[in-house]
């Protein structure tokens, strides 16, 4: 079965949450390298790359991939809301 093409409205949304999240990480580790693809795969419209600076800590590391999965899922579960919901990053 194709896969049915998004809409503009679709797209913006999309675009908007990737770039919020993108703040997100940039804001936990300023010096991560964040990629975003547009690339259709299955059920999945887009992917988004962390590349970790080589002098982070494990911990640090951890701590990053935590804050960043949290949000994801919070985002799946309701996309709308957590896009007007203001976060602050942990300390």
């Amino acid at each position: 079965m194709a896969r049915k093409q998004i809409t503009a409205s679709q797209r913006q949304l999309l675009e908007s949450t990737l770039s919020t999240l993108a703040t997100l990480i940039t804001d936990l580790a300023p010096q991560a390298q964040v990629e975003m693809t547009f690339e259709q795969y299955e059920d999945e419209d887009a992917h988004v790359y962390v590349h970790a600076p080589r002098d982070m800590t494990a911990e640090d590391v951890e701590r990053l991939e935590l804050t960043v999965g949290e949000r994801c899922n919070e985002l799946l579960a309701d996309p709308l809301s957590a896009l007007l919901e203001p976060r602050n990053p942990p300390e």
